[in-house]
């Protein structure tokens, strides 16, 4: 069993009991979609003292349903498990370096007010982005190709980017990248099945010289930071007032 319930403004509890059932992540979407589709940030508490065990068939309802809302994950800036068994706590140990835009803690079945506590400790909203989503800053002919990113990527936005990036994917031919970020308001998850893109970025992979990425969400840099070390690529970050540093970098200065 699964009850689902909003304790403030923002701020949602699951409780999970006995084994979960399909039914059950079918009440979970129901109820939480809407809040991941509104603004965030949003603070989650998990309390699972009493979860046995997950149905084969729920397990995949869950994972649709995971996938389906990938881009909106990043709104959830708390999220706490309560539980005493230790094995979920590792487990959340585990998740926390894949998604760390999440700030994850257990705690055990008798700190619920502390988990309570942790989860309602919101960061301030940010305020709505209201660019078009990518600008081009530079096509490249001066060896550096450039983008802003500002808004929410749509699939129109990816045209944008892999267009003039695909101008230079010739022969061995390499080129570098600057991506400075404005303001980031997640994505269109539609772009990750899109083979087409996934096919474009793969062979993008093998043209790059250097990659800088400027002014990145912090929970972004920690994962770009980790993904850079297994690139065939020179790839650094920069804050965002190290723009020029990073323009010089990316230029070979």
């Amino acid at each position: 069993m699964l009850k689902v319930r909003e304790l403030k403004s923002n701020v949602w509890e699951l409780t999970l009991d006995g084994v979960l059932e399909k039914g059950d992540i079918e009440t979970m979407e129901r109820e939480l979609t809407p809040a991941l589709k509104g603004d965030g940030p949003l603070g989650l508490i998990v309390r699972a003292e009493g979860w046995k065990d997950i149905t084969a068939d729920a397990m995949v309802e869950d994972a649709k349903f995971e996938f389906g809302m990938l881009a909106q994950w990043s709104k959830i800036a708390k999220m706490a498990l309560v539980t005493d068994l230790q094995a979920f706590a590792a487990v959340m140990k585990w998740i926390d370096p894949i998604l760390p835009m999440i700030d994850m803690k257990a705690f055990a079945a008798s700190d619920v007010a502390a988990a309570e506590a942790f989860a309602s400790d919101l960061p301030v909203r940010q305020a709505a982005a209201s660019g078009s989503g990518v600008n081009l800053l530079s096509d490249g002919k001066d060896g550096v190709l450039a983008y802003e990113i500002d808004g929410r990527i749509t699939a129109d936005d990816v045209d944008k980017l892999l267009a003039p990036l695909e101008a230079h994917m010739k022969g061995d031919e390499k080129i570098n990248l600057l991506v400075r970020f404005k303001h980031y308001d997640g994505f269109d998850p539609a772009i990750l099945i899109d083979g087409s893109v996934m096919g474009s970025k793969i062979k993008a992979i093998t043209h790059l010289g250097r990659y800088a990425v400027v002014g990145a969400p912090k929970w972004m840099a920690a994962m770009v930071s980790t993904v850079g070390a297994m690139m065939p690529f020179e790839m650094q970050m920069f804050d965002a007032s190290e723009d020029a540093a990073a323009w010089a970098w990316v230029r070979g200065a």
